[in-house]
């Protein structure tokens, strides 16, 4: 009798082994099956071929298929400037240099431009790529340009070839501002694109005044197409 119930205890043992494998596998199929079912949609939905990821430099140009990157004779490199301004250097200064702990580079002024200005620079000293802020109050505020309007005044881009920039724009219909090229506070020559564009040169800057600037032999080096 005693080895009887031995073996009716070691078999219900087993029975129960088996049954609790059997549950935690089918536990670990559904689960299984359940994130593929949650996964697969998405997957399924971002698995482009690579060429997906990169610019067609075929297409690119402006939206009346004007141009191809073929016909551009020029390149933009990067962003070199910022510039704000406002009546009260002290309140610019006040959160570019002491709360930012962004360093004062040097100064500019021009009566002709109406503009006194404090030049800060960002990223590593003596890096080409370092970005310029400028802080910009007017001179007179009565008197244009008003440098401090509006207070996010312009941006400027490098590009590796100011001259063929300018008059490849030109015959595509871009509004440049007087002054043609000239040298901008840095050294560079530096010319702008209108914020509106008009009947004569309809591509203007979509409210945004853009300066382009000639980048310098150590820029154009490092760009990498």
């Amino acid at each position: 009798g005693a080895a009887a119930a031995q073996r009716e205890t070691k078999r219900a043992r087993l029975i129960d082994m088996i049954t609790s494998s059997v549950v935690r596998s089918h536990a670990v199929i559904k689960a299984a099956a359940f994130r593929s079912a949650l996964i697969a949609p998405i997957i399924s939905a971002t698995h482009l071929p690579p060429a997906a990821f990169r610019p067609n430099h075929d297409k690119v140009g402006f939206s009346s298929g004007a141009a191809a990157a073929s016909d551009r004779p020029f390149q933009i490199l990067g962003l070199q400037q910022i510039a704000v301004g406002s009546l009260s250097k002290e309140s610019m200064s006040n959160i570019w240099i002491d709360v930012f702990g962004i360093s004062k580079s040097g100064t500019y002024k021009s009566e002709k431009e109406n503009v006194d200005e404090d030049i800060l620079k960002i990223g590593p000293r003596g890096s080409p790529y370092v970005v310029e802020v400028d802080l910009m109050t007017p001179l007179d505020p009565e008197k244009s340009p008003k440098v401090h309007v509006p207070p996010l005044n312009h941006i400027g881009l490098w590009v590796d070839d100011l001259p063929s920039a300018v008059a490849w724009m030109e015959g595509k219909g871009v509004r440049f501002t007087p002054g043609g090229i000239r040298k901008g506070a840095a050294g560079h020559d530096v010319t702008f694109i209108h914020p509106k564009g008009n009947d004569d040169a309809p591509i203007g800057g979509a409210g945004v005044l853009i300066e382009l600037v000639q980048a310098p032999p150590d820029v154009i080096k490092g760009w990498i197409p």
